[in-house]
C-alpha cells in the first residue's frame, strides 16, 4: 500500500504540469452510486460530464488518492469517471477520438494500481506502460528503469502529456475542423490537375 500511495504522490506531482482550465462549477454533479458505476450496467442516471469536467475529476481523483486515499477507492472513482465518459460520449459532449484516448488514459490509471501478486501480468503490464510512454514521450526509457519509482515517474510524466493534449484536443475544435476543410479542397484541387 506504501508503494502505491507513492506512486500517485509522483501522478499528482506530475499533474502539476496540467495548465488546463478549471471548469465553473456552479451546478455540481452529485457522484454516481456504487452500483450504478458496474460496468455491465447501462445506468441512465449516471450524469454525462464535458471532457473539460472530465479531465478536472481525474485530477481531483488523483489529489484524493494523494491525500489519503485507497486503491479501492480509486477503482470505484475510475468506474464512476468511465460511466460518465461513456455517457458523455451517448449524449455527444465528446467525440470518439477524445473518448478513446481518455478511456486509454483511465486503463493506465488502472494498471497501475492493479496488484499482480503473483507476477503473473507483469510482463503485458511493463509492454502497456511502455507504449503509452513511447507513444506521449517518444522514447522507451520506461524498459530500462530499474524499480518501480523511476518507471512510474515517465508513466506519470506521459500521463501529465496526455491531460494536456485532451485539454488541447477540446480547445481546438473548431480550428481543427476549418484545417480539415482546408486540406480536404487541397487534395481536392490537386487531385483535378
Amino acid at each position: 500500500m506504501k508503494k502505491t500511495l507513492g506512486i500517485f504522490t509522483i501522478l499528482i506531482l506530475a499533474s502539476g504540469l496540467w495548465a488546463g482550465q478549471a471548469e465553473v462549477r456552479a451546478n455540481p454533479v452529485p457522484s454516481v452510486p456504487a452500483a450504478a458505476a458496474s460496468p455491465d450496467q447501462k445506468d441512465l442516471n449516471v450524469p454525462a460530464k464535458s471532457g473539460s469536467a472530465l479531465l478536472d475529476l481525474f485530477l481531483d481523483n488523483l489529489g484524493e488518492m494523494g491525500r489519503g486515499g485507497t486503491p479501492e477507492g480509486l477503482e470505484k472513482r475510475l468506474q464512476e469517471m468511465m460511466a460518465a465518459a461513456r455517457k458523455a460520449r451517448e449524449t455527444n459532449l465528446i467525440d470518439q477520438v477524445w473518448f478513446l484516448r481518455f478511456n486509454r488514459m483511465l486503463a493506465i490509471t488502472k494498471l497501475m494500481i492493479t496488484p499482480d501478486n503473483g507476477l503473473i501480468l507483469g510482463v503485458i503490464i511493463d509492454d502497456v506502460l511502455g507504449s503509452f510512454v513511447q507513444d506521449k514521450l517518444g522514447h522507451r526509457h520506461f524498459d530500462e528503469t530499474e524499480g518501480i519509482g523511476p518507471a512510474i515517474g515517465y508513466v506519470a510524466e506521459a500521463l501529465s502529456v496526455e491531460l494536456i493534449n485532451l485539454q488541447i484536443y477540446l480547445d481546438t475544435t473548431k480550428e481543427r475542423g476549418d484545417l480539415q476543410k482546408k486540406i480536404t479542397e487541397r487534395m481536392k484541387g490537386s487531385a483535378r490537375k
